[in-house]
């Protein structure tokens, strides 16, 4: 799975400043499969390549993410980045490939076939992934609960241990976030509940308010 990560974060190290900000608008308005939500525009807006990796990743795991933003590359006219993501992820679409006839006219992937979708705890994560990071102080006390629910191994540990602030012990643990599945991220959520209870409920609250603008926005008539 490393390989998936690495390539999609490689991919975006090779964007200029303006294909960068172009990729996050062309992310925030692909279609993608159900039980997905696009990543919102304004949690991408500050977000340099390697937090959009984190933020990809979040939302649509490593082997959907990779093919979302293959997608979002050709559509800023990077294909040949495109061509090399969908590599790393062990395929490319082929001539023949069912997904290319049910894509656009332009011969895009379809990326509304049905996959596997994330658990409401991995969506949270991933949604407020960069308050998490700015506002989480007790790193240590969540590694404890993780280590012994058998989430992370003690090398894991001592790898997020070893970043010298706070904020980049947030940003090493979010990175292992893929791995942990729903039941490390119920662990997660749990051990941010306990600790940091005031954050929890403002976030909550938040993310509630995010996902009624974003059904509002769906529902609301398209171009008159």
């Amino acid at each position: 799975m490393a390989g998936r990560r690495d390539g999609i974060l490689r991919a975006l190290e090779e964007l200029t400043a303006a294909e960068l900000r172009r990729l996050k608008a062309a992310l925030n308005r692909l279609p993608v499969a159900g039980g997905y939500v696009t990543i919102p525009r304004g949690m991408m807006e500050e977000a340099d390549a390697l937090d959009l990796t984190d933020l990809v990743i979040g939302h649509y795991g490593e082997e959907y993410g990779a093919e979302v933003t293959a997608e979002a590359l050709r559509r800023i006219q990077r294909r040949d980045l495109a061509d090399g993501l969908v590599g790393v992820a062990g395929e490319k679409l082929g001539v023949g490939d069912p997904r290319l006839a049910a894509g656009t006219a332009h011969g895009t992937a379809d990326l509304t076939a049905d996959v596997t979708a994330p658990s409401p705890a991995e969506r949270f994560v991933a949604r407020h992934r960069l308050a998490l990071i700015q506002r989480v102080r007790s790193v240590a006390a969540i590694l404890d609960r993780l280590e012994e629910a058998g989430v992370l191994t003690a090398e894991e540990v001592a790898t997020v241990t070893a970043a010298s602030t706070s904020q980049d012990r947030m940003r090493r643990l979010l990175a292992t976030a893929p791995a942990w599945g729903p039941r490390g991220h119920r662990h997660f959520l749990l051990a941010l509940r306990c600790l940091h209870p005031c954050l929890m409920e403002a976030l909550e609250g938040r993310g509630k308010e995010e996902e009624e603008e974003e059904e509002e926005g769906e529902e609301s008539p398209k171009g008159v």
